[in-house]
């Protein structure tokens, strides 16, 4: 299970996009947030606002600067702060103190912020928005996901104990197809906070079964999966 994954949940739905968010730093795509105001606007009769013009206003400059502060993360008094953005630019600065950052090239490349520096960015462009995304930063969608992930390391291993050479993509493919009813590469990627506790739960059963000794073969293994909860 890969340290870090982005999620692109139904349970981080703007507007009808959904919000990426990293598994590793739990920042959320700025990119992401742009694209359902830019569909809430039309829809909402709302003006035309870039997060890049108001990352350049005093105000969103002073209120990350007291976010900062009381995270430890700078030592600068607030006129320091203000014209060290305002001489080496507000993206650079909060890139240098790991609160911000683009990912990939041309078509596929995204900004990021941390979850704070966000959903300030979010009340900025507009209350409704703020109102929705403070709502789904407080769900248990990352601690979900990384107990799943936690989970399938000890089914793998318990697996291993009884199994020889076992064929654990058989195993991940039968909990996907028993949780979604389908199997997609990446599509834990998308689960919801639901189905990533199904997930959690099947694979703890799994290891249960095997510690029991109820089953010990590929075969009972994912006779076990599919029957799980019927």
């Amino acid at each position: 299970m890969k340290n870090n994954i982005i999620l692109k949940s139904t349970d981080r739905e703007l507007f009808g996009i959904k919000i990426s968010q990293s598994t590793k730093d739990h920042f959320l795509s700025i990119t992401d947030l742009q694209k359902a105001y830019e569909i809430a606007r039309w829809q909402h009769g709302w003006v035309d606002r870039k997060v890049d013009a108001i990352m350049q206003t005093n105000d969103f400059k002073e209120r990350v600067f007291y976010i900062l502060e009381n995270q430890g993360l700078i030592k600068l008094s607030i006129v320091g702060f203000m014209e060290m953005v305002n001489n080496e630019g507000i993206a650079k600065v909060l890139k240098g103190l790991g609160v911000y950052k683009t990912t990939g090239a041309r078509t596929t490349k995204q900004t990021f912020a941390a979850p704070h520096i966000w959903i300030l960015l979010a009340m900025e462009l507009n209350p409704m928005i703020y109102a929705k995304v403070i709502l789904f930063l407080t769900d248990t969608l990352i601690f979900d996901r990384l107990e799943a992930g936690s989970e399938y390391m000890p089914m793998n291993s318990a697996i291993k104990s009884v199994v020889t050479n076992p064929d654990y993509p058989s195993f991940a493919k039968s909990i996907n197809l028993r949780v979604f009813g389908s199997h997609l590469t990446g599509m834990r990627n998308l689960a919801s906070a639901k189905e990533l506790r199904a997930i959690a739960d099947i694979e703890k059963f799994v290891i249960s079964c095997i510690s029991q000794k109820f089953i010990s073969t590929p075969e009972a293994i994912i006779n076990a999966i599919s029957n799980y909860g019927k």
